[in-house]
């Protein structure tokens, strides 16, 4: 599908398909990485400056967007004060 300008874009059964792919332990670090980043009243450039990670990557982790590996996992739980393995417990 191509927008007005000639760019290549989803359409909207593909973006569907790509939300469904995602696993839900992602999610489940997302949003709870987000809420303790949000309880330290860190910012995401701040989580930059002491990570080298992209801001826009940081928040491309906090909606599920983008995948994340372990080590990286265990980096940005470090940075807000928590265990890996609270980030990764569901509610």
């Amino acid at each position: 599908m191509e927008s007005k300008d000639g760019r290549k874009t989803k359409d909207k059964s593909q973006e569907e398909r790509d939300l469904v792919a995602v696993a839900p332990e992602r999610l489940v670090f997302a949003r709870n990485f987000a809420l303790a980043r949000k309880d330290k009243k860190l910012s995401q450039a701040k989580i930059h400056s002491l990570t080298g990670f992209a801001q826009s990557w940081i928040s491309e982790v906090e909606t599920g967007k983008s995948t994340i590996n372990v080590d990286n996992m265990a980096r940005l739980a470090n940075v807000v004060g928590q265990p890996l393995w609270k980030l990764l417990k569901p509610d």
